[in-house]
């Protein structure tokens, strides 16, 4: 097979693929002769079936597979052996194909359409002036973890009267336009929890009730999107859209969350037996855990804000056209040009933030090695074990739950990813010296949504 590269643009280039019947045809035998011996036909034993028969009902069709098995083969050898980085996967240029006589195979020519990757330089220094975002521990955010605390290890009651903050269980019913039960409607058990409910007019209406007290209520409000409204009423998501007017809510059980009192007995359960004497200390380790814990954000933030500088300096282009092409030909959902055209800015932008990622982990080699997937893999497996209080395997038995893990495409993509940003966030931070920003939290959650 002969493969030649034709430049046709900046970021384009034509990659011009002949084969010749020494290419395919031992190929082509094999896979004819694997099908005469599994041939099943009237009037002939198994495995006897002539190869004439053979060729004449699946030859051209094993012609061609064998075919497209050694372009694609020798394609991917192509861009490996002469380090060209490609962007998506060769198109084949159909227009170029007349010539090829299927039924009289003899030489075949194809030309297929290739984008390059561009080649950029980044500069990673402080003169990037990215700050470190920290948030701001201050004692209103310790005292509203705190009071979270309160409530995750307090004791669930039954109560009277509906408060803002309850849980209340009960039979949503559908209704006719004029507020009469409709026959053969929808009628199920569901619960809402009051302080979660978004629409302010149907949540007050809530408040105040008691068991037995009925309510109508507009389901689309008391519900956080169409897939929690489908689990309340028991229905089908795509039956969300068919329903009109409201719907009744009789009240079966209020139910309320008493906060446990901030002494010892929240302390213990929190942290441990006599991990915290006082309130004071047990302040202390609420808000050291708080810091631990926006610290691990304010890392990735600051990546974030990284790549984000390094995108805007950022100049170079890249192959629309032929990018363009390629989502139209292997999207999994069927898309117009006008479709693309509209959404190609958005997927333009994610592109280049991934190229410039790339380039900064090959540039400074941080790409995950074998030993640290395997190393990362067994230190999952160990955690696996002790976070259900078995001991952690050692030896042969952990190398073969670890190398299960690893003979997963997605596990160890996932496990390559969170190594690699990992990587990433440590040498920002060696090689930028950032200064620290310190925020209220408020702030620090939008940086977070923005960044």
């Amino acid at each position: 097979m002969n493969i030649e590269r034709e430049e046709t643009g900046n970021l384009t280039a034509t990659l011009k693929v002949k084969l010749t019947p020494e290419d395919y045809t031992p190929g082509v035998e094999k896979a004819l002769k694997e099908q005469r011996r599994t041939a099943v036909l009237p009037g002939f034993r198994p495995g006897q079936v002539p190869m004439t028969i053979i060729k004449k009902k699946v030859g051209k069709a094993v012609l061609i597979g064998e075919v497209e098995r050694l372009i694609d083969a020798n394609l991917r050898d192509y861009l490996q052996t002469n380090a060209i980085r490609g962007l998506g996967q060769p198109l084949q240029k159909h227009e170029n194909n007349a010539s090829n006589d299927w039924e009289q195979p003899g030489e075949f020519t194809f030309a297929y359409e290739l984008g390059l990757a561009p080649n950029f330089e980044i500069d990673l220094s402080d003169k990037l002036g990215v700050e470190y975002p920290m948030v701001d521990v201050n004692d209103d955010l310790v005292q509203r973890e705190v009071t979270d605390m309160q409530r995750r290890f307090g004791a669930v009651e039954d109560a009277e009267v509906s408060a803002d903050k309850d849980m209340l269980l009960g039979d949503l019913i559908e209704l006719n336009t004029d507020g009469s039960i409709k026959e053969g409607g929808i009628m199920n058990r569901a619960t809402m929890s009051l302080e979660f409910i978004a629409d302010e007019g149907s949540r007050a209406s809530l408040i105040g009730k008691a068991k037995g007290d009925e309510v109508v209520v507009d389901p689309h409000k008391v519900s956080r999107d169409h897939e929690d409204l489908a689990r309340m009423l028991g229905i089908e998501r795509d039956r969300i859209h068919e329903l009109e007017g409201n719907f009744l809510f009789r009240i079966v059980e209020i139910k309320r969350m008493v906060p446990v009192e901030l002494g010892q007995d929240l302390f213990d359960r929190v942290y441990g037996k006599d991990a915290v004497a006082d309130e004071a200390g047990f302040r202390a380790k609420v808000k050291e855990g708080l810091e631990s814990m926006f610290r691990r954000d304010s890392d990735r933030i600051f990546k974030r804000l990284v790549m984000k500088k390094l995108n805007e300096g950022s100049n170079f282009e890249l192959p629309d056209t032929f990018l363009k092409r390629w989502i139209l030909e292997t999207s999994k959902e069927p898309v117009s040009p006008e479709q693309i055209e509209e959404s190609y800015a958005g997927y333009s932008e994610g592109l280049k933030r991934q190229l410039l990622e790339d380039r900064v982990i090959e540039k400074y080699g941080l790409e995950a090695k074998g030993e640290e997937l395997d190393a990362f893999a067994k230190r999952y497996v160990s955690d696996q074990f002790m976070q259900y209080g078995m001991p952690a395997p050692e030896g042969e038995q952990l190398q073969q739950l670890s190398a299960r893990i690893l003979g997963d495409r997605e596990q160890i993509g996932r496990i390559r990813n969170t190594i690699v940003e990992q990587k990433l966030i440590t040498h920002f931070k060696a090689l930028l010296s950032p200064k620290e920003n310190k925020v209220s939290y408020d702030t620090f959650v939008t940086l977070a949504r923005t960044a």
